[in-house]
């Protein structure tokens, strides 16, 4: 926890605030001129507040990225076994026509 607290990290954690707090009150500002008549506001004031949203997710995964750095391994989240790729029935077909039309080429070129 306490790598979130260097130099970078605080200077990091100032500009996510900032942005996310200048991208809701132009959400705000768009707002209000779109209130006021001017229709192409509806779509700034709809953009401006998924940008900070963005902003705040892209901060939090950061966060949450740097911290794992500091677990230890035998505390690493158990993952679910990954099942067997999936295979075609018509696997061994392939296999074998890819493999007799690779023969019947060298064949050819010897």
């Amino acid at each position: 926890m306490r790598r979130l607290l260097t130099p970078p990290w605080i200077v990091l954690h100032c500009f996510a605030v900032v942005l996310t707090v200048a991208f809701g009150l132009l959400g705000w500002w768009q707002l209000g001129r779109a209130q006021g008549g001017n229709a192409i506001s509806w779509g700034y004031a709809l953009e401006w507040p998924v940008f900070a949203i963005f902003t705040l997710v892209v901060w939090i995964r950061q966060m949450r990225l740097e911290l794992r750095k500091d677990r230890p391994e035998s505390e690493a989240p158990r993952r679910r076994p990954e099942p067997p790729p999936m295979a075609s029935p018509f696997e061994d077909a392939i296999l074998n026509a890819r493999q007799s039309s690779s023969e019947s080429s060298q064949g050819s070129h010897a």
